[in-house]
């Protein structure tokens, strides 16, 4: 049987809570910073690069994200179907 490994194509790809592999733990997408894109605080990343955190809460920057296994992605239709209580 031959493992699919799955990667991201790019970091505009990548979703905050998809669950990812890198080096060989699993981790979390917490933040996603895009070179160029401002975020809500007036950061503009000069780089590409995505914080991880796994489930003692430890974070880990990573500067590639051709070196993350995609595990499960966010499954972002169940919020566009969502109707309320």
């Amino acid at each position: 049987m031959t493992k699919i490994i799955q990667r991201y194509v790019s970091p505009k790809v990548i979703s905050v809570g998809d669950n990812v592999k890198y080096k060989g733990k699993n981790y979390m997408v917490l933040i996603n910073y895009i070179k160029g894109d401002k975020d809500r605080k007036g950061f503009i990343p000069t780089e590409n690069f995505t914080i991880l955190i796994d489930k003692s809460g430890k974070r880990t920057t990573v500067h590639d994200y051709k070196l993350m296994e995609i595990i499960e992605p966010v499954d972002l239709d169940i919020y566009s179907t969502y109707q309320g209580a």
